[in-house]
């Protein structure tokens, strides 16, 4: 499978999900983006056990490809291989296929095949990203169901949203020390502010703006759901046509 993309649409893609993935020595199957493709996008995913965060890049014509787990520090790497700027936004070429690998056999030289992602731009700078997945030990063998049923949540109850702007969050995470909890607190009507308590030592308040379009309405006209609803049974939670999910 080969996508074309800018260099901007690859930051865009891995940088959100980076801080997802552990930094554990001992759970190296965490230390991981999940890189793949479907009909509809191409994916990263990660996961440290406790967050889960996925980020797509719609690209109609996408084969089916993946997945193929790269360490998280290659994929941060890869963001420094391919910089950009305003006046410079090179393409790239993303490619999910599988590469020689060298090995030595009884110490003879040998090559196996194995899944990598290949990053490309047209200077000939280029990153290969082996694939160290383990099918037995998965911990993302199942993300879509886990968004899907987040997204859908049993019975049909209604979902109480709050508009967050991402930059303000930085601000309350200082406010807690190593160690310790951040509570918020949602008020019961929509509009009301959150309250924000760490442990005994801090307090605060957050205004949460309004806007015309809800919440409930933005996500029943989410991409994210239409294309998961595709990709999942609803009722079973399984990936359509697949044994992987």
């Amino acid at each position: 499978m080969r996508t074309d993309l800018t260099t901007s649409d690859w930051h865009k893609l891995i940088k959100p999900v980076l801080p997802h993935a552990s930094t554990d020595k001992d759970t190296p199957e965490y230390n991981i983006v999940r890189i793949e493709s479907s009909s509809q996008s191409l994916y990263a995913v990660a996961t440290d056990g406790r967050t889960l965060g996925a980020e797509r890049h719609r690209n109609l014509g996408t084969l089916e490809a993946g997945p193929v787990h790269v360490r998280a520090g290659e994929a941060k790497a890869s963001l420094a291989l391919f910089p950009f700027s305003k006046d410079d936004d090179p393409m790239l070429r993303v490619i999910i296929d599988t590469v020689p690998v060298p090995v030595t056999v009884v110490g003879e030289p040998r090559s196996v095949s194995a899944l990598a992602v290949t990053v490309q731009r047209d200077d000939g700078t280029r990153l290969v990203m082996h694939d160290h997945r383990d099918p037995d030990h998965d911990p993302l063998r199942g993300w879509r169901r886990t968004l899907l049923r987040a997204m859908t949540r049993p019975g049909g109850r209604p979902f109480n949203g709050l508009d967050l702007r991402a930059d303000v969050l930085a601000r309350w995470a200082s406010a807690a020390r190593s160690g310790e909890r951040l509570c918020m607190f949602s008020g019961p009507e929509p509009g009301d502010p959150l309250l924000v308590v760490v442990e005994g030592h801090f307090a605060g308040v957050w205004a949460i703006p309004q806007y015309l379009d809800a919440p409930g309405k933005r996500l029943r006209e989410s991409p994210w759901l239409s294309e998961l609803t595709l990709d999942v049974d609803v009722e079973t939670g399984e990936k359509r046509g697949s044994e992987d999910e």
